[in-house]
């Protein structure tokens, strides 16, 4: 654990002060050394010397962790970042499943010769580094930051600027949280099988093989389930189901079938609970600060495996909790996370809905979605002639926006929770141009992609008047300006139901800048 928490601000500053494809081949080459010495260690039967060479694998695997997740944004298109956190994930969870068999494996079939058997590990540091010179050559995204060694006073500052951007903060300790429940059900999951199945230390500890399996099968389908952006709605979801397949390990803690079936959708729902989040951290940091973030994540991620053991032996040693009893406690408090999450989240669980469950059932066509980027800010604006328009954007817009919307008299006063949840800034129509404007400027001043929705009481109408108002409303404004257009030919514009009865047409307009 110490290299993860000591280097976590070194490898970070590194990942980004030079090439992530240079760290990443530097650190697959240095494995190799490192390996070959575990060999010697091995041969002399040095327990020394294997603990200084597990200290070195911790080490060059901290410093290549933060170039390994924040190289994806650099080398993939950004509507396949969620897909490849997915394939990445799950990739790294296929390599600790196949790490575990074969240290047994090999361990039974050259009868206990750790020296011949270790001699795998440099075949696999090999082939590492190999295939890392065939990763395309990144630049370095912040050459002339400087590379620091005090790694608490960077930590805390690191985590201060990531409070600035929306999620990222909470992403970071949602992640390390994973990693914390992820490590207290591996150290758990033996003395469960003790106590409640009757297994042995062995057959208890190729359980947690069916969370990692989960895991892996979860992340892939987290990966294609986002599609072109990044889903936090999953996340508060795959916490509750988190919490109960925990109660569920409590409940039916006798039944091996059952247990067996639970941990592995214990990893599933881990996938999806991860995935995004990993995914958010690489999309939402800016490049000169992405190797930083992904390192303060690794640094409070190892803070929990850490207090992931304390726990562990808070319940077994000091309350005489039982191992089950343990599961159930541990669904408790991601109860409480996930209940936090849904308010914290709000708004995305409800975009997450609309467009992966709901809006499929719509007969419903969009046009020039691609000309919808959010780097930098932009400001969307269309015409609202119901809330069911609001909807539309909600289902057919990516990740974080905030929605600017007209309302009817004290009607917003009386909402004010919902729209605090959703992200939603109502305005009364009366009023609406006048403080508009200054609620679109602050936004923007803060780094958000802002929708506007215009009032429109008539689509019919024609609606010259409506873009010569809007051109007033923006005049001093600096970002790109996305039109958007919505089409519906129902009569029954308050009716949830015509969303599902008649077709829906979305335009999304090329973007132009407002000069001041």
């Amino acid at each position: 654990m110490l290299p993860f928490l000591f280097f976590a601000s070194l490898s970070g500053s590194l990942s980004d002060r030079f090439s992530k494809r240079s760290v990443i081949v530097v650190t697959r080459i240095t494995e190799l050394f490192v390996v070959s010495l575990g060999v010697l260690a091995f041969f002399l039967e040095s327990a020394p010397l294997g603990y200084f060479v597990l200290f070195l694998m911790a080490t060059q695997s901290a410093l290549f962790s933060p170039a390994k997740y924040g190289i994806i944004p650099e080398i993939v298109k950004k509507e396949d970042i969620s897909r490849f956190n997915g394939i990445l994930t799950a990739t790294t969870y296929l390599a600790i499943i196949l790490g575990t068999f074969f240290a047994s494996f090999l361990t039974d079939i050259t009868e206990r010769n750790f020296v011949f058997a270790s001699f795998f590990c440099i075949v696999i540091a090999i082939l590492g580094a190999i295939t890392s010179l065939g990763i395309e050559k990144t630049l370095p995204q912040a050459a002339d930051k400087k590379v620091s060694a005090r790694f608490l006073s960077d930590i805390y500052r690191t985590l201060k600027r990531a409070k600035q951007v929306r999620y990222l903060l909470f992403t970071i300790i949602f992640g390390a949280y994973f990693l914390f429940l992820g490590a207290y059900t591996q150290l758990n999951i033996i003395p469960f099988a003790l106590q409640s199945l009757s297994l042995s230390e062995i057959q208890g500890g190729y359980l947690f093989l069916m969370t990692a399996i989960g895991i892996g099968i979860g992340s892939f389908l987290a990966g294609r389930l986002s599609g072109r952006g990044v889903e936090l709605g999953i996340v508060p979801i795959a916490s509750l189901a988190i919490v109960v397949l925990l109660m569920g390990l409590y409940f039916f803690q006798a039944h091996f079938f059952v247990v067996s079936t639970l941990l592995v959708f214990l990893g599933i729902f881990g996938g999806f609970f991860i995935v995004p989040i990993d995914a958010f951290i690489q999309v939402a940091s800016p490049n000169k600060n992405r190797g930083e973030n992904v390192a303060a994540a690794n640094f409070l991620n190892f803070l929990g495996v850490i207090l992931a053991s304390i726990l562990l032996f808070l319940f077994g040693n000091v309350f005489h909790l039982s191992a089950a009893g343990g599961f159930f406690l541990m669904g408790l408090l991601t109860c409480a996370l996930g209940i936090a999450l849904l308010f914290l989240m709000g708004d995305q669980v409800v975009r997450f809905l609309l467009a992966r469950v709901i809006c499929p059932f719509w007969n419903l066509k969009i046009i020039g979605q691609h000309n919808v980027s959010f780097t930098p800010p932009v400001l969307l604006v269309g015409e609202r002639s119901s809330w069911l328009d609001t909807v539309i954007m909600m289902a057919t817009l990516p990740r974080l926006i905030r929605y600017i919307v007209p309302i009817e008299g004290n009607y917003a006063r009386s909402r004010s929770f919902l729209y605090r949840l959703l992200y939603l800034t109502p305005i009364e129509r009366d009023v609406f141009l006048a403080t508009a404007l200054e609620e679109v400027r602050r936004e923007l001043d803060l780094g958000h992609s802002v929708c506007l929705m215009h009032p429109v009481l008539n689509l019919s109408k024609d609606l010259t008047e409506w873009r010569g108002k809007l051109d007033i409303l923006l005049a001093s404004v600096t970002v790109p300006v996305i039109p958007v257009h919505i089409m519906r030919t129902s009569e029954k514009k308050e009716k949830l139901s015509a969303l599902f009865s008649t077709p829906i047409k979305v335009s999304y307009g090329e973007s132009r800048k407002e000069s001041v």
